[in-house]
């Protein structure tokens, strides 16, 4: 087992702004249903179902924690679906990292005020959190 001290947590997590923040366009977290694949590298099984775009920075350090911004509360839902993973991805279009997703507070990443989605619909992201 590792265990790393608050400042080498948030070198990690200043890292992962930069990352996210790399290219023109604005990172986002992408939204999709049903089973999240082995890897980050491997395409999705599901149709995406919304994509919230991140500010530039894409987040914040609070707490040892990375507090992700997104540049408005509400995305528009692409397609209907149950959320249950987000998917990381730099403006640059590089794929970072798989996470889950879920309603409310609870042990997810990604906190939607919904996870049953609509197309022509809102979703709300309420939070992501990196630790």
């Amino acid at each position: 087992m590792i265990v790393i001290t608050a400042a080498l947590n948030n070198a990690r997590l200043a890292g992962i702004v930069g990352f996210l923040d790399a290219g023109t366009s604005p990172a986002q977290i992408q939204l999709y249903g049903g089973t999240r694949p082995a890897t980050p590298l491997l395409a999705p099984g599901t149709p995406l179902l919304a994509a919230i775009n991140l500010a530039k920075p894409s987040g914040t350090i609070q707490n040892d924690e990375l507090v992700l911004v997104p540049a408005s509360t509400d995305a528009m839902v692409q397609s209907s679906g149950i959320a249950a993973w987000a998917r990381m991805v730099a403006g640059d279009g590089t794929v970072g990292f798989d996470c889950d997703a879920g309603a409310g507070l609870g042990p997810w990443a990604v906190q939607l005020a919904q996870v049953q989605l609509f197309a022509g619909g809102a979703v709300r992201l309420l939070r992501a959190v990196l630790v």
